[in-house]
């Protein structure tokens, strides 16, 4: 099971958040300015998880808050975990068509826990129905008997016992993914711990979490280091040393003046004759190395012991399967890092997101990407002068809606110093019309295997292209543009060919490239492809152009999961039929060919 999306209502600034899916990958960012409702949609969704709540989360109408969560499930999950359970009629139907089950916690006082029920009354109505199946029944299989008297009728048949709504939504509860607020320093390493503590999992004593969480990663069996001869224990710690630091380093880029790199150091040892009541028992002492000089963790610096602690929690815990799609709420991570140290906590996301969920709210330009913008929510006040208007929020197709100090950290990436970000370049930026289009193109790009280098830009809306432009030109980038073959597209042409190459058609088509024949960019792909790997329905009936179709629908969600699907692998060039390879061949070529 998996988080999918939220919906918060009645905390701290949020009036509704309505529905806000997360990131399909594992990592969500929540952007906006200071007091906007970014930490509270952290603390809400926390809150589900835990059931508390105080006085401090109350918006000033008193309404009481209710916070619901979105998780994936299958019907055979289900069967599994309620194999001796009758469960209701079309269960089954509901659950192979949602895929998902949503639940929600709502709270009467501060001082309980709240009580968890369904968020969807048609999955809730399904339970008030008197009919039910067996999950063997619904599975196509019949129940067994438990045995038959010779010469009696009456077959002696298991029967189920039904579940309730409240039995289902606990069992289910019980199994969401476990919730966890990171805490700044949480993980720090001590420089000393007594294996005993270790071994007792004695969690009181200091530095307790990032020991664990240090010996996880490098694979350490406790028992090994008293069992083993000295010497082989030795060699073994020292292996464990430099496979350990090699793998921080790949996350960790920044050194110590010219090229010392920061490494772990961790010893056995034994209580020294002065201290009796441990005297000759183990403990192990941990040491931050960069070159030949080993510190104490204390003796570092803020910024290192924060990283070191970021950095082991979050690693031991994808490691550990039991915490699988473990959920991390990460306020503000790294504020007090360098901006290429800020860069290097991403890398730890993307290392972990198939198996741990990130979401994370920041300020900071380097914790975010434009090639993965998808990821964003922005966050801020109805009314950005007055702190005590409720939270918006806006998921990234509608970020055209939010203000320009809340998505200063975004145009703050596209400012940046060239040399340092590799969205916007001096060459080879493709301007298109919407994040739709990004996502096909940058999924045509990898299905032909182009090795051009390219940089696609999406405006939100045909009519920013030409705004978009004129930045461009000021910034003495050099550029082209796609636009669809319809009457937006064919009036940015126009515009462009009109203001930047004086009405001369041969020179706006060295840098506009509008796609013929194409009202969508969506009109690339044979209707039965489309229906197949876009739609992924095939019973459709499918009378019109595919870009008529998608309109007034999720046209970027669609996208997206394309986009997903060629990142991963799941459909490939040869998978199509050879009318939309060649679409999507020409419309590649015809790109690169008007490329600096």
């Amino acid at each position: 099971m998996k988080l999918q999306a939220f919906r918060i209502k009645h905390f701290r600034s949020i009036k509704d958040t309505y529905w806000q899916n997360l990131s399909p990958d594992g990592i969500t960012g929540l952007i906006g300015q200071n007091e906007a409702g970014k930490t509270a949609i952290l603390e809400a969704i926390y809150s589900f998880s835990t059931g508390e709540i105080t006085q401090d989360v109350l918006r000033s109408d008193g309404a009481l808050p209710e916070v619901a969560c979105s998780f994936s499930i299958t019907w055979d999950e289900i069967k599994e975990l309620f194999q001796d359970k009758s469960l209701p009629k079309d269960l089954d139907r509901f659950i192979s068509d949602k895929k998902r089950v949503n639940i929600k916690r709502t709270w009467t006082t501060t001082s309980d826990k709240g009580i968890l029920v369904l968020e969807d009354s048609e999955l809730s109505v399904l339970f008030q129905s008197t009919e039910s199946k067996t999950s063997d029944e619904l599975s196509g299989t019949e129940s067994q008997d438990l045995g038959v008297v010779e010469g009696d009728k009456n077959l002696n048949v298991q029967v189920k016992e039904g579940i309730t709504e409240n039995e289902f939504i606990n069992v289910i509860f019980g199994k969401i993914p476990k919730f966890e607020f990171f805490e700044d320093y949480a993980s720090l390493l001590p420089d000393t711990i007594d294996l005993e503590d270790l071994q007792n999992k004695n969690t009181k004593v200091e530095g307790y979490k990032g020991a664990q969480n240090l010996l996880t990663i490098a694979g350490l069996d406790l028992n090994f280091l008293q069992t083993g001869e000295r010497r082989i224990v030795e060699n073994h710690i020292s292996r464990l040393n430099k496979k350990v630091s090699a793998d921080f380093q790949e996350f960790w880029s920044q050194k110590i003046g010219k090229t010392n790199k920061i490494a772990f150091e961790f010893e056995l040892k034994h209580h020294s004759e002065d201290k009796e009541e441990k005297r000759g028992k183990p403990y192990i002492v941990f040491w931050i190395k960069d070159g030949e000089e080993k510190l104490y963790p204390k003796q570092r610096s803020k910024g290192v012991r924060w990283f070191t602690s970021f950095y082991l929690q979050l690693k031991a815990s994808s490691l550990d399967d039991s915490k699988l799609n473990q959920v991390f709420l990460i306020d503000e991570p790294g504020g007090s890092l360098h901006a290429r140290a800020q860069e290097d906590v991403l890398k730890v996301f993307e290392d972990i997101k198939n198996k741990v969920q990130v979401i994370y709210t920041t300020h900071s330009p380097y914790l975010i990407k434009l090639e993965t913008i998808y990821r964003l929510l922005a966050v801020q006040r109805a009314n950005e002068e007055d702190d005590k208007s409720e939270t918006l929020v806006f998921d990234i197709h509608k970020l055209g809606a939010a203000s320009s100090d809340t998505l200063s950290p975004i145009y703050t990436v596209m400012g940046t110093d060239f040399s340092h970000q590799q969205v916007i370049k001096k060459n080879n930026n493709v301007l298109l019309e919407e994040i739709s289009a990004y996502y096909y193109l940058f999924s045509f790009w990898k299905l032909t295997e182009s090795r051009k280098e390219v940089y696609f830009l999406p405006a939100t809306g045909t009519s920013n292209i030409p705004q978009l432009a004129n930045l461009f030109l000021g910034w003495g980038l050099n550029f082209c543009v796609v636009v669809d073959d319809d009457n937006s597209g064919r009036n940015v042409y126009n515009i462009l060919k009109r203001t930047l190459f004086f009405d001369n058609e041969n020179e706006a088509d060295k840098r506009i490239i509008k796609v013929k024949g194409y009202s969508g960019i969506e009109d690339i792909f044979t209707n039965n492809d489309f229906k197949k790997y876009i739609l992924e329905n095939m019973d459709l009936s499918l009378k019109t152009k595919n870009s008529e179709y998608m309109k007034g629908k999720s046209k970027a969600i669609y996208a997206l999961k394309f986009m997903l699907k060629v990142n991963e692998g799941k459909v490939k060039m040869i998978d199509f039929d050879e009318k939309t390879q060649s679409n999507i061949k020409n419309l590649v070529s015809n790109i690169e060919s008007i490329l600096f």
